[in-house]
């Protein structure tokens, strides 16, 4: 099989979104209204950045941190109570840990 573009052809450039990992699902968009500092708003205008894109990201970003500082303070009960456990009974298998060399 003979391929289509040979080695002669210009190399195509890759363009990163700077995004890592797969992008967020495509979901229906909601038009909103923010205040924004107009000589910050200016600057990003003249740089081409893309405002919703930014706006998503950060707020997907800031929520994201929001749920996991939540979700550590209903946990934070539970996680001393095992720590506690484990420093008063210890965990299991503990002696298997406690070796200077496996025996041969």
């Amino acid at each position: 099989m003979r391929m289509k573009k040979g080695f002669s052809d210009p190399p195509r450039r890759f363009e990163h979104s700077g995004r890592i990992g797969s992008p967020p699902k495509s979901r229906p968009k909601r038009a909103v209204n923010i205040s924004v500092d107009a000589e910050l708003l200016k600057v990003a205008k003249e740089m081409d950045l893309n405002l919703s894109r930014a706006f998503e990201d950060t707020l997907r970003k800031l929520t994201r941190e929001e749920r996991e500082r939540r979700l550590q303070k209903e946990l934070k009960a539970f996680v001393d109570s095992h720590n506690a456990l484990i420093e008063r009974y210890g965990i299991c298998g503990e002696e298997l840990l406690e070796y200077d060399d496996p025996p041969v």
